[in-house]
């Protein structure tokens, strides 16, 4: 089974001179109305680089080339995500120039190496659940003589 750190890595050496382009954080953040994402695209993509390379043997890490479009539109997409922007993926990946494919395994290699800056709470909570979690919580401070409110 093939990590997704390896299976981007792999991403790096396999990239076309015309996908080499680069894509510009504030470009896109115009172009999709979303210009309040550049300050926590930049931060995004900055900490990915370093985990990334931290992630990697010494002999690999200069020939990691993260100036391809694909990370800066995976970067830009899960931000939007994680902010409950709209973004239309497949025009994005169309802007950027990559595939569906390569695409989502950047996005993996993203959310894997920094969980805790893209990761988006897909878990809904049961209103049941939350109601009952405040009833036991002000049952809980009526014992204890505390209170709640």
């Amino acid at each position: 089974m093939v990590s997704s750190i390896e299976f981007s890595y792999k991403t790096f050496s396999r990239a076309s001179p015309s996908s080499r382009t680069k894509l510009d954080i504030r470009e896109l953040g115009i172009q999709f109305g979303c210009v309040r994402l550049i300050p926590f695209v930049k931060k995004g993509l900055s900490l990915y680089k370093d985990r990334f390379l931290a992630s990697l043997p010494s002999s690999k890490q200069a020939s990691a080339d993260f100036t391809r479009p694909v990370f800066t539109a995976v970067v830009f997409y899960l931000c939007a995500k994680k902010h409950k922007l709209k973004i239309d993926k497949v025009r994005l990946i169309e802007v950027c120039g990559t595939s569906e494919s390569e695409f989502s395994c950047v996005s993996t290699s993203m959310k894997d190496l920094c969980h805790d800056v893209f990761e988006i709470s897909s878990e809904k909570k049961d209103p049941k659940e939350v109601k009952g979690n405040r009833a036991f919580k002000l049952q809980a401070s009526k014992e204890n003589g505390e209170s709640w409110l």
